[in-house]
């Protein structure tokens, strides 16, 4: 199906996004396992938004405008990813990042909110479920790495390549970008250029030698499929709110995955909610169409 379809769906505009990328000025707060950035936007009830690798906060950034209309929305950087600066010791594994966005919750004094979780942040999610369930009034996964889905062939490689020392020489070379930017992101969005703004903000740890760059190998070399097995049993439990929203045309984690998640999940509707004419970054693609589908779940829960 993506084979046949990538061309004429490259061919089409992106829908425009609801805020530009890089609108919003990063915030910075400090809790116990770091130095954490993350963007705030909106009035209402909380909605906490993570991102998955090798994205920023600034993922959410073009649905903002739509979705801060609704909700007071509050989207970290994973600590090792985008800005967000960890302690020496700082778990960065999937328990490590739920215990994060706990603590951020804390700071902010948010006991409870609504949560939306993509890529590896589905797996960060599934965690932040696990352990911290009671302050997730309904969840959205989205296009999320779950079961043993993973690690994708690129994402394997970048965590070979991180194991060996050789990340800081191919970043300083520019070659590892060079790779994601021509082969790997093009696949990820099916409508336009892939946005610049987006990928400058995703890929500062590789241009710059540093702690941002160690940061950002610990998180790469820290993750597996572990801990999604491991939240396995808290999904098939879960009977709160939840929805499952896909992009149709995910050629790394195609719809099916979505599926069984939606039908593990008793509290969500036994059918996946479909983006269509979008891939695994469909911010990027359709931020208008996703933010609706969002919203739809969301307010729903308020009829």
């Amino acid at each position: 199906m993506f084979t046949a379809n990538r061309t004429p769906l490259r061919q089409m505009q992106p829908e425009a996004p609801s805020m530009a990328v890089g609108t919003l000025q990063r915030q910075y707060i400090d809790l116990d396992c770091g130095r954490v950035a993350y963007l705030r936007h909106g009035k209402g009830p909380p909605l906490l938004l993570v991102h998955g690798i090798p994205t920023s906060c600034r993922l959410w950034e073009q649905l903002l405008g739509t979705l801060g209309e609704h909700y007071d929305c509050i989207v970290p950087d994973l600590l090792g990813l985008g800005r967000s600066a960890p302690k020496p010791g700082a778990n960065l594994s999937s328990p490590g990042q739920a215990a994060m966005l706990s603590q951020l919750l804390d700071a902010l004094d948010i006991d409870e909110t609504f949560a939306v979780f993509h890529d590896q942040g589905g797996a960060h999610g599934q965690q932040f479920l696990k352990h911290h369930g009671k302050r997730v009034k309904a969840v959205v996964f989205t296009d999320v790495v779950c079961y043993d889905n993973w690690l994708v062939p690129m994402i394997s490689l970048t965590v070979w390549l991180a194991r060996r020392g050789l990340v800081p020489l191919l970043g300083r070379l520019g070659l590892l970008q060079l790779v994601l930017k021509l082969h790997t992101l093009p696949l990820t969005i099916f409508r336009g250029r892939f946005p610049k703004a987006l990928s400058d903000d995703w890929f500062e740890a590789l241009r710059r030698p540093g702690q941002l760059q160690r940061d950002w190998i610990r998180y790469v070399t820290a993750q597996s499929p572990r801990w999604t097995l491991d939240a396995v049993p808290t999904l098939q439990a879960w009977t709160k709110p939840a929805r499952v929203i896909w992009a149709a045309e995910d050629c790394f984690l195609p719809p099916s995955w979505g599926q069984r998640l939606a039908e593990d999940m008793p509290g969500s509707p036994d059918n996946v909610r479909l983006l269509p004419f979008a891939s695994h970054f469909w911010q990027a693609d359709v931020p208008q169409t996703g933010a609706r589908a969002i919203l739809e779940f969301f307010d729903g829960l308020n009829d």
